[in-house]
């Protein structure tokens, strides 16, 4: 049996000039990454950093992902070999690697996620990825190649003091940076002190992120700040950010389970 490819979603639309739209997925539930791809969403981030998605489980939503055609990203848990490769192997068309913070880290990652030559990523044909067959393997490989996205997370002031190496490591045309804001936050507040979600650091750190995705040609991720709205999604698209991780699906949930007892209690 030939390879059966499919299209990175998140590609497709850079590619034409377009912002591809995504969510962040904590509940690890397929049916709601069916939704989210009926709806017209381009892409999910499955988040195994902070929920209790296993392994298996993260299977199941890259199968509902792939008979719905929505792009699936993986964002692991810390930057460590199994969990890449495993996130790969199963299908995913991009890893989300956190707390990256100098060029070692993520030339780690890169061995961890490429294929030699550029990596050192062992093989395998008997994979759900490579649709389980050595028939085809080469044109994996290719795929592989120019269509598996590697996204370093940049969450610590470290790693925007060495932005510009870690993006350099990166593969125009196909990966791309996040940033994380939350772990940013905490990670300048003084001890005993309430997180300042508006310092002027965060947008320091954000501005200069920006100029060196620019610069360099790897495409920024952004959520909307400081509210979840079109609005403040369209403003951090205008001042440079190429693809948008929306919001994620507790949150919305939550706020609007919020919102509707609240207008029940005034009635």
């Amino acid at each position: 049996m030939t390879f059966r490819p499919k299209q990175n979603r998140i590609l497709a639309s850079l590619e034409k000039g377009e912002v591809p739209l995504g969510m962040q997925v904590s509940t690890g539930e397929p049916t709601l990454i069916e939704v989210l791809a009926s709806t017209g969403f381009d892409f999910y981030m499955l988040d195994m950093e902070h929920s209790r998605i296993t392994l298996e489980t993260m299977e199941h939503c890259i199968r509902a992902a792939d008979a719905s055609g929505i792009t699936t990203l993986v964002r692991v848990a810390e930057n460590e070999e199994s969990l890449l490769r495993q996130s790969i192997e199963a299908g995913a068309q991009g890893v989300v690697i956190p707390h990256v913070k100098n060029k070692e880290d993520i030339r780690k990652a890169i061995d961890f996620v490429r294929y030699p030559p550029e990596g050192k990523c062992g093989i395998c044909p008997a994979i759900r990825a490579a649709n389980f067959s050595k028939e085809g393997w080469d044109d994996y490989l290719e795929h592989s190649r120019k269509q598996t996205m590697l996204i370093p997370l940049l969450e610590d002031k470290d790693a925007f003091e060495k932005a510009e190496e870690i993006l350099g490591e990166l593969k125009s045309g196909v990966d791309a940076v996040g940033f994380g804001r939350g772990d940013l936050a905490q990670s300048i507040t003084p001890p005993g002190q309430k997180v300042n979600w508006e310092h002027p650091y965060l947008t320091e750190a954000f501005q200069r992120l920006l100029a060196i995705s620019k610069k360099i040609g790897i495409p920024v991720i952004a959520m909307p700040w400081p509210e979840t709205t079109p609005q403040h999604a369209k403003a951090a698209i205008d001042n440079g950010a190429r693809i948008i991780l929306y919001s994620v699906d507790l949150l919305l949930f939550y706020n609007l389970c919020l919102g509707i007892v609240q207008a029940m209690k005034h009635l």
